[in-house]
């Protein structure tokens, strides 16, 4: 009887409980508190990202059928790599028929300019022709007068020099004519040789281009030609995935947006490789708009019964390319995204003007000197006087 008495009540036991319970609840909210103030308030997070990248497509550049294909989905190739070639006799054919095509404007121009230097030559002969038949009308006037030479030769007399007159005319506008056509123009610059050129390029150009190259350093996917496939030009045959150029777009709330600035540091996980990797980025960019703003048929909000959705706004990130180059990743992967917002001094927008160039490619240029010499050679042997090829 005397330890019952001694013991404390139980409710004295449930009140110290309670307390202690309070004091716990109490405490692990000022931790929680103190956190979300120090550091949870200045992060936003989501896992509504994914990984974005370019996708460069190959596209046929002429008609005809795929002879070869040097490349599979997945494989690796190099820029101006060939990853497949189309039949070429077509393509022959039209270089052939414009090489011959400037030919014969080469050899036109020659020609016309011959037929100057003999119109030339014919109207000096018939200048003099026409001065000796004056002289003779003046002898034959003189003897008429004096009655030596009857009436009929001076007649015949002022026509013959009437007809020498008219020849010379003649011959002065065939030369008037001819010289018309070249005006003093170098040969490479007259506009038959001009039209000439430009359609033996293009057929030049068509036949380098029945080698398809890669536009640039990548991965093979989504082919879609076969061996044998009739193309034509502008047809889609397969894209290329250059993995040094993702990123990562993260659709945030738009609750989430007010201190987000670009150039704020990211940490960013993927699914594909889990915690173990821990990505580095920086914000580089706010969308203009919202994807359903973009979109096809955009929401009219202003029709119909109206239901408030928030709306997610995709802001870029730009990765560590070193990151990238020791744990690549692929077009679509989901990703999870926690941003530091403390430093909220820098820019909601860029206004620095893009002035560099960010993608380019070679591979779709030749170089032009071969071209230019073969336009040269044929000259050479098609043209042989030197006047007008300067």
């Amino acid at each position: 009887m005397d330890k019952e008495i001694d013991s404390p009540p139980q409710p004295i036991k449930r009140k110290k409980k309670l307390i202690i319970l309070t004091l716990l609840f109490l405490f692990f909210a000022l931790a929680y508190g103190v956190y979300w103030f120090m550091f949870s308030r200045f992060n936003q997070s989501t896992d509504n990202a994914y990984v974005m990248g370019n996708q460069v497509p190959v596209d046929a550049q002429v008609n005809g059928g795929i002879l070869t294909i040097n490349v599979d989905n997945n494989d690796f190739i190099q820029q101006n790599d060939v990853i497949a070639t189309i039949d070429a006799v077509d393509a022959e054919n039209e270089f052939g028929y414009a090489k011959n095509a400037l030919i014969k404007a080469i050899r036109e121009l020659h020609q016309i300019q011959i037929t100057n230097e003999k119109l030339s030559a014919s109207i000096q002969l018939k200048q003099v022709t026409l001065d000796k038949l004056k002289q003779d009308l003046v002898r034959r006037e003189n003897l008429w007068l004096r009655k030596v030479i009857s009436k009929e030769e001076i007649i015949h007399a002022r026509q013959d020099v009437d007809f020498a007159i008219n020849d010379l005319k003649i011959s002065q506008h065939e030369l008037a004519i001819n010289n018309a056509l070249l005006m003093k123009t170098p040969l490479l610059e007259q506009p038959s040789i001009q039209q000439a050129i430009f359609k033996l390029k293009q057929a030049w150009l068509n036949l380098k281009r029945t080698k398809i190259t890669a536009p640039v350093t990548g991965y093979v996917a989504r082919r879609s030609v076969q061996v044998g496939t009739q193309v034509t030009k502008g047809e889609r045959l397969m894209v290329i995935v250059p993995l040094d150029q993702v990123w990562v777009e993260a659709n945030f709330k738009e609750v989430q947006l007010n201190d987000i600035r670009i150039g704020q540091p990211v940490t960013l996980e993927s699914d594909y490789y889990g915690e173990k990797v821990e990505y580095k980025g920086k914000i580089s960019g706010i969308a203009m708009g919202t994807g359903g703003a973009f979109s096809l048929l955009p929401a009219q909000n202003a029709t119909g019964n109206w239901i408030k959705v928030i709306q997610r706004l995709p802001v870029r990130i730009e990765l560590d390319k070193a990151q990238l180059k020791q744990f690549p990743l692929r077009i679509g992967l989901s990703m999870r995204v926690n941003v530091d917002t403390h430093d909220t001094t820098g820019k909601l927008l860029t206004d620095i003007p893009a002035k560099t160039i960010k993608y380019q490619t070679d591979s779709l240029s030749f170089d032009e000197t071969e071209f230019e010499q073969l336009v040269k050679n044929i000259v050479k042997t098609n043209f042989y006087a030197t006047q007008i090829i300067q």
